[in-house]
């Protein structure tokens, strides 16, 4: 009698089960169709979100003709270092694992602060572009975990053809030309300007 009951239990057991998960599978499947259509549509406007932390946190768009677009404000780029590079050797890796560069990790985004024919000053305390000093440059030898950083050999560099140096001087903390130098402009992958982000960096909520 125990093996018919326990049957005869489970068969309304299974059936609210099933249920169960045929109500939750409504609503989370048109949940995920719409994040994965808005994302395409984010795609399809030209629209990148932003969630490091050496750059403003939120929205940016991409810009249509990078050639025709001014330096000032500095246009933001969406590149793919190389942990190859020669100056990236030794650097503690912040990219996320991600198939969207060649080297199998996530790009970064940075303003660009200086190009070909600029020239470029580092130095402990900061970063100079054409004489004038950008703010939040200085470098540090360690990062907030205490990982060591290499900041790239101080001196005096004319910005060569076909590369570009992109400084954050939104986050003091922020992984960028001040430690790995020059990138080449054909690790850029799109050229892109905020459209909505937040306005000031806070240290609680930007940390490296």
């Amino acid at each position: 009698m125990i093996g018919p009951f326990k049957t005869a239990l489970a068969r309304p057991l299974l059936r609210s089960v099933v249920r169960f998960f045929s109500r939750l599978s409504c609503v989370l499947v048109p949940i995920a169709v719409a994040a994965i259509g808005t994302m395409g549509a984010w795609v399809s406007f030209g629209l990148i979100f932003n969630y490091t932390h050496s750059a403003p946190f939120g929205i940016y768009r991409e810009i249509a003709d990078p050639s025709n677009t001014p330096h000032d404000p500095a246009p933001y780029v969406f590149f793919c270092p190389d942990v190859r590079w020669p100056r990236m050797l030794g650097q503690p890796n912040y990219r996320v694992p991600m198939h969207t560069c060649p080297d199998g990790f996530s790009p970064l985004i940075k303003p660009v602060i200086a190009w070909p024919g600029d020239t470029v000053e580092i130095s402990v305390s900061g970063v100079i572009v054409n004489g004038q000093p950008l703010p939040n440059t200085a470098t540090i030898n360690r990062d907030s975990t205490g990982r060591q950083l290499h900041p790239f050999p101080a001196g005096t560099y004319r910005v060569q053809k076909g590369e570009l140096w992109v400084v954050s001087s939104f986050s003091p903390r922020s992984f960028d030309s001040r430690y790995f130098g020059p990138i080449p402009l054909r690790s850029v992958h799109s050229w892109i300007r905020p459209l909505l982000v937040e306005r000031s960096y806070h240290a609680t909520t930007n940390p490296n």
